[in-house]
């Protein structure tokens, strides 16, 4: 027994028990598409809280029905019918594209001239230069940003960095940079 009773403050339903366990059932749901793994996901609840939760989930008939009431419309339209949350990054959608060399030279696997770093970008001189100042910029975090293509509204913040950093390291006349530079966007 968790707190020596059925519901959070005692033997009878309170307000907190009503206010909570909604919440909790969306939580269930909805948290779990947003852990890194998905073959074993952690719970989202404190383990008191997941035991008050399963027990009113399977033996409260009032509470069961509520549980059932919120969870049809998020299986049924949400996720099965409308598809939700394919578009939301973690939730549906994920990056499962293997890994690059770029992920070896963040991970120091391959060792890279280090032109400039911060928390957000990585810039390197290649190593097979096709000019005498040959720059590549990359993001530490590619967050599904594999290819340009793959872009969305929540990787503005990081191409724009890319191309600050871009500006920067093109003004950097140590780098072999004169009166300008050709900056080149890949895709892929």
């Amino acid at each position: 027994d968790y707190y020596g009773a059925n519901y959070l403050c005692g033997n009878e339903v309170s307000l907190a028990d009503a206010t909570l366990f909604p919440s909790a059932v969306f939580a269930t749901f909805m948290l779990p598409k947003f852990d890194t793994d998905l073959n074993h996901p952690q719970s989202p609840l404190p383990p008191k809280v997941t035991k008050w939760f399963d027990n009113l989930r399977t033996n409260d008939a009032v509470f069961s029905k509520v549980y059932d009431e919120i969870m049809d419309p998020l299986v049924n339209t949400w996720d099965s019918k409308n598809h939700r949350w394919d578009d939301i990054r973690l939730a549906g959608l994920r990056d499962v594209a293997p890994g690059t060399i770029f992920d070896k030279i963040l991970s120091g696997d391959i060792p890279a001239s280090i032109v400039k770093e911060d928390e957000h970008i990585f810039a390197f001189k290649d190593i097979n230069p096709a000019a005498p100042a040959h720059i590549l910029i990359i993001p530490k975090d590619r967050n599904g940003l594999t290819n340009l293509r793959e872009a969305t509204e929540e990787h503005v913040d990081i191409l724009g960095r890319l191309m600050v950093a871009a500006g920067e390291i093109a003004r950097d006349e140590s780098l072999g940079f004169g009166d300008g530079a050709r900056i080149v966007i890949n895709d892929g």
